[in-house]
């Protein structure tokens, strides 16, 4: 709950602030505002030397609305970064596996939001920089077998530059456990991705003559048949034409082209 008192009316020739200024604060208790203004009745203000009068201030409840106190939450400087990176994950994943929409949209969303946040408080471009080489090295080491250094590296980037972001901004600073925290899950997160990764690259390749002989498949629109997941080219051994929807079995595979029959032949 925010209070906001005006002064009571006195001469502004005096040096001393009048009825026209308001001085917003925010308290938990009636009793601590009696007591600030109590003591704040006349305090001269740096550099320009105002005295206040504040002996009989009226004292008025503001309420903030839902979208400023949404604002204020969003504006934090431990959900800033966190955003920032959501953003950009969010984002590249629609770039490398476009069509899925959502993961992109959201990401866009949690950027401008991370965006929005950065004009409002000021930041440390470095830590920006720092955070952005982090991601970069990260997505290099899905690429280069570097036995986990760049990912090594890439969250410390991450963590440095997110304590760094808001050195410049008097009275707002990133919780340190909080980063390492993140830091640790995501590199955990990262090194369970990559190893997957890793296993599905070498292994066997599962599709073969042997192996999809004798599989049962569906004819789809184009002459396709789909087979265990995927769409073949396919034809019968004796020139039939396939109908939609028919049921096939594989006999064979030459090349890219399965060699079929109708379930319903002899």
């Amino acid at each position: 709950m925010g209070l906001v008192f005006t002064p009571s009316d006195c001469s502004s020739s005096d040096g001393i602030v009048g009825a026209t200024a308001s001085i917003t604060f925010s308290f938990s208790a009636s009793s601590a505002v009696a007591s600030l203004l109590e003591q704040s009745d006349g305090v001269k203000t740096k550099p320009k030397g105002y005295i206040l009068d504040l002996a009989g201030a009226q004292i008025h409840d503001v309420h903030l609305g839902f979208f400023t106190r949404l604002l204020n939450t969003l504006i934090d400087p431990n959900i800033l970064p966190l955003l920032f990176l959501a953003g950009l994950a969010g984002i590249g994943f629609e770039i490398f596996h476009p069509g899925v929409v959502l993961p992109g949209a959201l990401g866009a969303v949690a950027l401008v939001t991370a965006l929005f946040g950065f004009s409002v408080l000021p930041i440390s471009w470095g830590g920006v920089l720092l955070m952005l080489l982090g991601v970069a090295l990260l997505v290099v080491d899905l690429n280069v077998p570097t036995h986990g250094a760049l990912t090594l590296a890439g969250l410390i980037s991450l963590a440095v530059g997110s304590i760094m972001l808001f050195q410049n901004a008097p009275g707002y600073h990133t919780s340190k456990p909080l980063v390492i925290g993140v830091a640790v899950a995501l590199g955990a997160v990262w090194v369970f991705a990559v190893s997957k990764a890793v296993q599905v690259r070498h292994r066997a390749v599962e599709v073969g003559p042997q192996l999809i002989a004798g599989s049962v498949g569906e004819v789809r629109s184009g002459g396709l048949v789909y087979v265990n997941g995927e769409l073949w080219q396919a034809r019968t051994s004796g020139g039939e034409e396939l109908r939609l929807g028919e049921q096939v079995r594989v006999e064979s595979l030459d090349g890219l082209v399965l060699t079929v029959r109708p379930l319903g032949s002899a």
